[in-house]
C-alpha cells in the first residue's frame, strides 16, 4: 500500500494492480485507488508514453475490476505497440471489446473510461 500525504488535506492512495509491459518490464503502470476522489487512476502512462493517464470512477471499476483491468491491459498493449512501431497513438473515444462498447472521454488531465449501457 502506498500512502501519500499532501499537507493538512491527506490523500490516501492504494495500489490495487500493476501491469508490466512483457517486452519492456521496466514499463510498469499501476492502477491506484483514491477513495477520497472515488476514482481509480493509472500511474505510469504519462511517464512512459507521454499520454494522459486513464481514470475510472470507482462505481464502474470496483464491481467489474477483472473486466476493467483487462480493458486497461488492452489499451496499454495498443499504446506500447504504437510506441514500439514509433507511430503516434491517440485514444479512441469509443471502442468495442468483448460484448461491450467502452468510451474514453477527455476531462482535464485524464481520459475517463466508462461504457455504454
Amino acid at each position: 500500500m502506498f500512502v501519500q500525504f499532501n499537507g493538512p488535506d491527506s490523500t490516501q492512495e492504494i495500489i490495487v494492480a500493476t501491469i508490466a509491459n512483457q517486452k519492456k518490464p521496466a514499463q510498469v503502470v499501476e492502477i491506484v485507488h483514491v477513495p477520497e476522489k472515488e476514482v481509480l487512476v493509472t500511474r505510469g502512462i504519462s511517464t512512459h508514453f507521454g499520454l494522459r493517464e486513464i481514470a475510472v470512477p470507482q462505481d464502474v471499476m470496483l464491481p467489474n475490476i477483472h473486466e476493467i483491468t483487462e480493458v486497461l491491459s488492452y489499451i496499454l498493449e495498443r499504446i506500447a505497440t504504437a510506441d514500439d512501431l514509433k507511430i503516434p497513438f491517440r485514444y479512441d473515444p469509443e471502442f468495442e471489446l468483448g460484448d461491450k462498447v467502452y468510451i474514453l472521454q477527455e476531462v482535464e488531465d485524464f481520459m475517463i473510461l466508462g461504457y455504454k449501457e
